[in-house]
């Protein structure tokens, strides 16, 4: 059976599609590195745990809601 070039290389992007690598967006880095700028401007870096300055961050931002799980129903 000859296998040409072609085939080849849909084989090996449908091996690379079907079994993906997480993929870390462009908006995610510039959000992670402004998170760090600020929390080395309020003298929490590195020592706060990462969870703690996620949260401080967010709050900061104003990204946090009273009483919000994540997990309520949008009607």
């Amino acid at each position: 059976m000859n296998i040409t070039l072609d085939e080849m290389k849909f084989v090996e992007d449908e091996e690379f599609r079907i079994n993906a690598l997480p993929f870390q967006g462009e908006q995610s880095t510039m959000v992670q590195i402004d998170m760090k700028k600020w929390a080395q401007k309020q003298g929490m870096w590195p020592q706060e745990q990462y969870g703690e300055i996620i949260h401080y961050y967010a709050a900061a931002r104003g990204w946090t809601q009273e009483g919000f799980t994540g997990m309520e129903i949008i009607e």
